[in-house]
């Protein structure tokens, strides 16, 4: 009753009711007599307007008198009542008009609440998302307000021996929401709850605990006092009390007090006194029962339980807090098992491999040869492929279309590799500058956030201490202008300050020389120094739009200037009405003239400034109205500022400083070094020199070349660096290239503009989000199978720490980090190289967050802004709305798993590459035998590069080339990504496959080279990627099957049979025994672990293919060439399958038969004959979009709650935390359950093969050319020939049972056990489960000719169209018919179509020998009562199948002789032994007659 009463003030209805007693209306006897006639719904309908028209129930009179004349009504539904004159009661009409308001569901829940539609419409708001957030949060409000309340009661009966707990059971009763939620659809609310009871709980504890701890920190005694208890030394002092006065004690107070009776600690629900240790552990926290206790014995019982609570509070908050730590000391342990058991064996297997140069010398050979073959067939180097012209002859038709398409799906795309390194050392050095800044930035923040005693509630929720903080950057950006002293600013921020400032300098000296370099004006040198000008949006997007309310303050900002300027317009007076609407034209004019300028990407943005303000200054503006703008500041006015888009946030500025400025020193140099290495490959200085190279290279014709003719994104013309020292004239290259150097948009940008698709690709972004950073256990993963990487490069040892770096890049992200100059040193050198930071998931999140913003065109047309969806996404995604800033974290904590592995796999690479390159000769070998290039040994600065620097350039390279790295996705991926309807993460599947084609080369180069140091290490990425990829996962299923003595037969059988299709290709590992009485065993999927495994599956689908074997009726090379066509279509997967979001949609439009299928072709809900069809495909869109942690946590509060899957089976607590824990999926596999599923489409199979024989065999169409043929005295042939198609059909089903059968033989299921599957299924007859269980066919009976039946009437049509006087005797061939029985009769099944041959040729006689000589074999598990049949089972064989005859056609029992029983077609065709069978049927027949 407590829960009805609780739960009724929530749920009670949106319109209060205005006369209750009144009862709902009584229509007489027979009205009610006739509803029950009615469809259910229309009842339904009746009931409601029984409530509705209470006080005079004459429209619901009138509604059923209409539908007793017409089998329908819609009176009521379109208000005739109102319109006829019909008399309705006061609130009759109120009631009917909220009706209309409402609905019928809403309506029941607010006015029938006591009658079954009404508790129903309320169970189904309970029961919904909102609905469940909604009982959630009170909920929990209502358990803490009684838990605190308990505590009170239970110390006052204790200690006062008072009753007072009685009291507060009666006043706060128990509210369980077990009782109200019988489901599954409880555990969002379940979760509310607990979150809302303790999170709010703990925060508050939390926060006062923080003031505590800081003002005893300040206090003397306290100090001492701490120092006495503990006797540890100061910094373990601090962090005791850190981890207790912020994290752990806290958060245990709370939940110790808020918890209530009723509630179970998480010892109650996992522990077990007589379990495993674990479990008895857990279960010293299990809470007493104090049902039946009283006074002060069940006060101390509340309290005992309440400090458990507390206990596993502390544990659990101090075991996150703990959680770095744990995971490094983990990381240590896995560090010295690698370095002391792993790296010894790798390192004698790659000294094997390399020993006496047996197998280099043979890598060698193989590429000479390779290299002499492509010689002699005429194949030139593919860099010299894209020079072909298209019309100069096939072979240059064929180079340059594969160079087309192969340019699509390779990192560097037509540029050589060369040439692709250098250009991507630009994005690593321009990241490496952002994250120092963002480094010392964030040691900012914090310690503005310190000044003003900020917490991280207050961070987070209060704008005004957020803005009262960051007030101190604009004292930063004083210092750094030189407009403030450095030591005038609080001292906890110069270091940070000095070292951006420092930054920012010495990036000035480096431009310096570039500029002089690049003979720029000497104005713009001596202005080098001057940074920290505004940043305007437009300059760094050309797409940005300005708000309407910005663009419309411009306009009106030049119309005040041009009218106080007293503007002359010939022959128009000032002041007048067009006077103003000139005014206001021109001053839009000059608006778009200005954001035109802004815009215009052929100048830099110093060049679009001036642009700009001489574009203002026409139309007699006053001169001095832009004064501003020429002094130091270079200062806008507001209105045109925020036309441009204005960047007034200070970090913004500098970052913004910092970048460009990177971005101009990086793509200076790596320029500078392209000009002159792509000279004669690529570059050429006039078109003499572009033909002679083509001739030297066997080119046909001669392409187009243009001038290299750079953008200016910045405020340095990078043009000059492509002349020609000589001639003085642009270098020329391909139009192609020219657009490469400068321009990374693709194809898809464009369909980005189309509108509508920014949405659709924000909503594909949102999901892949929920599926990946915001999903606890993806993250885990991705920490743990970034791990393979390492292995699959043979980077595994002493060569680096990951504990260490796990230590430094977690503390950054929580933002704890001690040392920014610590990290910096960490991590710039391996983003300088373009190591680190480059995580595919994660930056193919990042990028798709600016697509989002701008505006939409069509034809050319900008037609939507999308300045709202701008704030929307922005707020959604970006540090500047609260949502945004937790995805940018998750974001962030992702990257960290990948900078993990990246910086441990660059760090090992260099510890190999030291001992292995002794000078700067070796260097240039290994560039000359591995890169495929000459080493540069000058730095863009002309000074010499060091040992040092050649070692880091090297390990950066390989990084690159053998770590996923989101820069080096090919433009197809880019396309497939821009896409909103294609693909799923695939830029990380993309590198998967460009990383192991570059492991195995990279591998086999370094096992060429003269170097044995590189030999070795070539050896060691070639073991580790065939260890990883192709041994590790084998491996690991022989030891789970050793382990769990699953044999592998068994685990191969189910493979076969029963696996899932996406569990095919995938390596299923058994963990745990198989269920002597299910049969069934759990297993983990370790490819979801192993990155590899996209490259991989494809080859693995197409090798079970094959294994599986051949369909019945299949060929040899249909079987090859389905396994090809799986394999590619595996592969092709990712890229063009629907993304989540768009397979979703698919699966939410129902077909014609108003049915929603998933992909897999289950049904999901059916709008015709579901009532509820709604609330089901709303739980499969939540399930399949909302984020992983939430269905995780979810998924939890089932298994606690004893939930079944929609299959039956219930959930396993243990293995549902695990997976949400740790990433390691437990699933179910139940061969027996697989089984039952398969009969459901072998039955449906088998039911659309009678059905197409049904259909064929009544096609009037066929029965008249078998009449054709009937007249000219020949056979019919359509039943024949459907009857034959019809049992080679059913035989090839049959024998896809019959594997089945026998790989559930193998599993270890008995026949008997098959037999009640099948039988249980109906899927099969009983005689068919016995001929299966036998291995042999049982055919089908002949089609009878039963009374009305369709080819009858066929028949009878034929004749009354034709006049013809056929019986349907004439389209039966018996003989025929029985010759196909017989020769189906018995034949074993799963033959091969050569075997089916040979088998239907034998008589019946001969297959029962076969039979008898097949040997009685007991099944595992028995099935010897099964066996006992086979004798019977042939004994009972007829030596003839029965033939069915007519039983409706009088004409034709005429005709059968008394003396014979027989007609004289029987006697003319039949055998001796079918003429009695024939003569017995027809005496049955006779009877009838």
């Amino acid at each position: 009753m407590e829960q009805e009463s609780f739960f009724k003030k929530i749920f009670e209805g949106s319109f209060s009711e205005s006369n209750k007693t009144v009862p709902n209306a009584t229509l007489g006897e027979d009205y009610e007599e006739f509803i029950l006639t009615l469809p259910t719904e229309v009842q339904e309908d009746v009931a409601r307007y029984k409530n509705i028209f209470r006080e005079n129930p004459q429209p619901i009179f009138n509604f059923l008198d209409e539908y007793k004349a017409k089998g329908f009504s819609d009176y009521i539904e379109k208000e005739t009542f109102k319109k006829d004159g019909t008399e309705t009661a006061k609130y009759d009409d109120m009631r009917f008009s909220n009706y209309e308001y409402l609905g019928k569901s809403e309506y029941d829940r607010s006015y029938r609440q006591d009658e079954d539609a009404g508790k129903l419409a309320q169970q189904k708001v309970k029961e919904s998302t909102i609905g469940q957030v909604a009982v959630g949060v009170p909920h929990g409000i209502y358990t803490s307000i009684k838990g605190i309340a308990e505590l009170g009661g239970a110390l006052s009966d204790l200690y006062l021996d008072t009753d007072t707990l009685a009291t507060i059971e009666k006043v706060l009763p128990q509210i369980d929401l077990d009782e109200v939620y019988t489901d599954e659809s409880g555990s969002i609310s379940k979760l509310t709850s607990l979150f809302v009871q303790y999170g709010t709980a703990g925060g508050l504890a939390s926060k006062l605990s923080r003031k505590i701890v800081t003002r005893a920190a300040k206090n003397k005694k306290a100090q001492l006092a701490a120092q006495k208890v503990l006797g540890k030394g100061d910094t373990y002092r601090k962090g005791i009390a850190k981890f207790g006065g912020y994290y752990a004690l806290p958060i245990g107070a709370a939940d110790a007090i808020v918890s209530a009776q009723g509630q179970q600690t998480i010892g109650s629900i996992f522990g077990d006194k007589e379990g495993n240790k674990l479990e008895q552990a857990l279960y010293s926290t299990a809470v007493e029962e104090t049902k039946n206790l009283e006074g002060k014995e069940k006060a101390a019982a509340i309290l005992r339980n309440k400090l458990k609570f507390g206990v596993e509070g502390t544990t659990i908050v101090g075991g996150i807090s703990l959680l770095p730590p744990a995971i490094k000391g983990t990381a240590k342990t896995t560090g010295a098992l690698l370095r002391h058991g792993v790296e010894p064996v790798l390192n004698a297997a790659s000294k094997i491999l390399t020993y006496k140069e047996i197998l280099p010398s043979a890598f060698r050979n193989i590429s000479k040869g390779a290299d002499k073959v492509l010689a002699k067939t005429g194949i030139p180097k593919y860099d010299s492929w894209k020079f072909n012209q298209w019309n100069t002859g096939v072979k240059a038709f064929t180079f340059r279309g594969l160079d087309e398409f192969v340019s699509k799906f390779r990192s560097g795309g037509k540029f050589d590799d060369q040439t692709r390194n250098e250009l991507k050392k630009v994005e690593g050095l321009v990241k490496s500058s952002k994250k120092e800044f963002d480094i010392f930035s964030r040691d900012l923040d914090r310690e503005m956030y310190k000044l003003v005693n900020a917490g991280f509630s207050d961070q987070v929720f209060s704008r005004a201490t957020t803005v009262k903080a960051m007030s101190y950057w604009d004292d930063v950006i004083k210092v750094l202008k030189g407009d403030k002293k450095i030591d005038e600013i609080p001292n906890s921020l110069r270091t940070s300050t000095r070292v951006i400032k420092e930054l920012l300098e010495k990036q000035q000296e480096q431009l310096k020389p570039i500029l002089k370099d690049l003979k720029v004006k000497d104005d713009t040198i001596k202005n080098a120094g001057q940074y920290l000008n505004s940043s305007y949006e437009i300059f760094k997007n050309a797409r940005f739009r300005a708000p309407k309310k910005d663009y419309r303050a411009a306009v009106d900002y030049f119309i005040d200037l041009q009218k106080k300027a007293g503007k002359a317009i010939p022959g128009v007076a000032k002041g007048s009405r067009q006077y103003n609407e000139l005014i206001e034209k021109d001053a839009y004019q000059l608006v778009n003239k200005i954001l035109s300028k802004g815009r215009y990407e052929g100048s830099t943005p110093a060049e679009r400034l001036k642009a700009i303000v001489n574009v203002m200054e026409g139309g007699r503006i006053p001169k001095n109205t832009f004064k501003k703008f020429f002094t130091k500041e270079k200062l806008l006015p507001d209105e045109v500022a925020k036309l441009l888009g204005r960047i007034d946030d200070p970090k913004q500025i500098i970052l913004d400083t910092i970048s460009e400025q990177a971005h101009q020193i990086s793509k200076f140099n790596a320029y500078k070094e392209i000009a002159s290495f792509g000279r004669g490959k690529f570059l050429f200085k006039d078109t003499r020199e572009f033909q002679d190279f083509l001739i030297k290279n066997g080119v046909k014709g001669s392409r187009e070349i243009t001038p290299v003719n750079l953008k200016k994104p910045f405020n340095v013309d990078l043009n000059p660096l492509f002349k020609d020292p000589q001639t003085g004239k642009q270098l020329l290259t391909l139009p192609e290239l020219n657009k490469a150097m400068q321009d990374t948009s693709v194809f898809a940008d464009e369909i980005l503009k189309i509108p509508f698709m920014k949405p659709l690709l924000a909503i594909k972004a949102a999901v892949q989000m929920n599926k990946t950073v915001l999903s606890l256990m993806t993250q885990m993963r991705n920490i743990t199978t970034a791990a393979m990487f390492a292995t699959a490069n043979g980077h595994m040892g002493k060569g680096a720490s990951i504990s260490d770096n796990f230590g430094m890049l977690f503390k950054d992200l929580i933002g704890k980090t001690k040392s920014p100059q610590e990290l910096r040193n960490l991590i710039k050198e391996a983003l300088d190289n373009g190591a680190i930071d480059s995580s595919t998931v994660a930056q193919e999140l990042q990028q798709v967050i600016p697509e989002l913003m701008g505006g939409s065109k069509l034809a050319g047309r900008t037609i939507f802004e999308g300045k709202t969806s701008d704030q929307i996404f922005s707020y959604l995604f970006t540090n500047k709305g609260a949502i945004g800033k937790g995805v940018q974290k998750a974001i962030e904590a992702y990257q960290m798993g990948d900078n993990l592995w990246k910086l441990y796999g660059y760090q090992f690479t260099k510890s190999q590459l030291e001992p292995a390159l002794k000078n700067m000769n070796d260097v240039r070998k290994y560039f000359r035998e591995v890169e495929g290039y000459e080493f540069r040994p000058l730095k863009p600065d002309g000074t010499k590069k060091e040992l040092k620097d050649a070692i880091q350039e090297i390990a950066g390279i390989q990084i690159r080339d053998t770590y996923p790295n989101y820069s080096m996705i090919p433009s197809f991926v880019l396309n497939v990504r821009k896409f909103p309807l294609l693909g799923n993460f695939v830029a990380f599947v993309s590198e998967m496959y460009r990383n192991s084609f570059q492991i195995l080369r990279r591998g086999s180069r370094e096992m060429k080279s003269s170097n044995p140091w590189i030999r070795q290490n070539g050896a060691r990425r070639l073991i580790g990627y065939t260890t990883t990829v192709g041994v590790a996962l084998p491996f690991a299923v022989d030891v789970g099957s050793a382990v769990t003595e699953i044999g592998k037969e068994k685990l191969q059988a189910y493979r076969d049979r029963f696996a899932p299709e996406y569990e095919k290709g995938h390596y299923m590992v058994p963990v745990e025994e198989q269920n002597p009485e299910t049969k069934a065993w759990k297993s983990t999927d370790m490819s979801t672990m192993v990155p590899y495994a996209d490259v991989v599956t494809p080859f693995k689908v197409g090798l079970q293919e094959v294994a599986t074997g051949k369909n019945t009726d299949q060929s040899t090379l249909d079987l090859y060439g389905t396994a090809v066509r799986k394999s590619i279509m595996k592969a092709l997967e990712p890229f063009l399958a629907p993304s989540i979001a768009a397979e979703t949609a698919f699966e939410l439009t129902p077909n014609a038969k108003g049915q929603f299928k998933t992909k897999q072709g289950s049904l999901i809900a059916d709008w015709n004959n579901d009532a509820d069809w709604i609330n089901k495909i709303t739980y499969h869109a939540y399930k399949k979009l909302t984020p992983t942690t939430i269905r995780s946590a979810e998924e939890i509060f089932e298994a606690i709650g004893g939930d079944l899957s929609k299959a039956g089976t219930k959930r396993d607590l243990y293995d549902t935390v695990l997976k949400v824990l740790t990433g390691f999926g437990i699933r179910r596999q139940d061969p027996k359950l697989s089984f039952r599923f398969n009969l459901g489409k072998y039955s449906g199979e088998l039911s659309r093969i009678q059905q197409a024989f049904t259909t064929d065999v009544v096609n009037a169409n066929k029965l008249q050319k078998d009449a054709r043929l009937i007249a000219r005295g020949l056979e019919p042939e359509t039943l024949r020939d459907e009857y034959e198609k019809q049992q080679k059909n059913r035989y090839r089903v049959m024998s896809e049972i019959r594997k089945d059968v026998l790989a559930l033989r193998t599993i270890g299921l008995s026949d008997v056990e098959i037999a009640e599957i099948m039988q249980g299924r109906r899927a099969v007859s009983k005689k068919d489960v016995g001929a299966i269980l036998k291995g042999f066919y049982n055919p089908s009976n002949i089609p009878s000719l039963q009374r009305d039946s369709g080819i009858i009437r066929v028949i009878k049509q034929i004749n009354t169209e034709l006049g013809t006087k056929y019986t349907p005797l004439d389209f039966f061939n018996f003989k025929k018919l029985s010759e196909i029985q017989k020769g189906f009769a018995l034949i074993p099944l799963g033959l091969s179509e050569q075997e089916f041959e040979e088998a239907f040729r034998t008589t019946i006689k001969g297959k029962i020998e076969d039979l008898r000589d097949i040997p009685n074999v007991e099944p595992q598990g028995g099935g010897g009562e099964i066996n006992n049949q086979r004798s019977s089972l042939i004994e009972q064989t007829p030596a003839a199948p029965s033939i069915p005859m007519p039983t409706n056609i009088v004409t034709s029992m005429a005709q059968i002789n008394p003396q014979s029983g027989l007609t004289r077609t029987q006697e003319a065709l039949l055998s001796p032994d079918e003429k009695v069978i024939a003569s017995k049927r027809n005496q049955g027949i006779m009877g009838l007659v």
